[in-house]
């Protein structure tokens, strides 16, 4: 079981402190728009399973640059704004004939089958264009922890179950005013989505928090050799 934080969304939710100690800008004439990450640190590897039902482990895409995000696919709020900008991204650098890997990881290990992962593929037309991460919780737990991404659900289970008695084991979190009713409603998940860049050495290099411009997004994956 995670510990719970306190109700964020990731447009509004800060990056732990850990990270934004190794963040610092560039003030070079090339700088990068996102957050430059200074520590060198080689990005922690996964395996887990992609919308085809195939193994893919994140260091298959070492000699290339990757993007690196968490979503769900039942999501309604920020994980569309997220693959909007990830499919708008890989539709301008594949024009440049760039060799880009896009890597999703799911939040959602009770929701996100393989199924569930091609459908959501599919229908933002990114079904060869990215891979869609699927797994168990105990599997994606360390994963989340890697990245600094803490989600929990929040609101009624699924299938109508109350919060104590859901079926996920993710965390619960209590009921509130303003955004946290409008959870509660749904039983969202609710997580950060960071899209980290990660060069082609396997280094994170800059991160992206929301909000943010995808031309900017792109401007980074080119200074990264995309």
């Amino acid at each position: 079981m995670f510990r719970s934080l306190r109700l964020r969304f990731a447009f509004l939710a800060p990056l732990p402190l850990a990270l934004l100690l190794a963040c610092a800008p560039s003030a070079s004439p090339d700088a990068f728009e996102g957050t430059v990450l200074t520590a060198n640190a080689p990005a922690a590897d996964f395996r887990l399973t992609d919308q085809f039902g195939e193994s893919v482990a994140l260091s298959d895409f070492k000699g290339k640059v990757a993007l690196l995000t968490f979503l769900y696919t039942d999501c309604p709020d920020v994980c569309p704004i997220a693959a909007n900008h990830l499919r708008q991204a890989s539709q301008q650098l594949s024009e440049d004939g760039a060799d880009v890997a896009i890597v999703v990881g799911s939040v959602d290990p009770e929701g996100d089958s393989v199924d569930a992962a091609r459908a959501y593929s599919e229908r933002w037309g990114m079904a060869e264009r990215w891979s869609y991460l699927v797994g168990s919780e105990e599997a994606l737990r360390p994963i989340w922890a890697a990245y600094y991404i803490d989600p929990y659900l929040h609101g009624p289970g699924r299938n109508g179950a109350s919060a104590e008695n859901a079926s996920s084991s993710l965390p619960q979190a209590a009921s509130g005013g303003g955004v946290g009713a409008l959870a509660a409603q749904s039983g969202r998940i609710i997580h950060s989505a960071p899209i980290y860049l990660i060069d082609a050495a396997g280094i994170m290099r800059v991160v992206f928090t929301m909000p943010f411009e995808t031309e900017d997004l792109v401007n980074d994956v080119r200074l990264l050799g995309g």
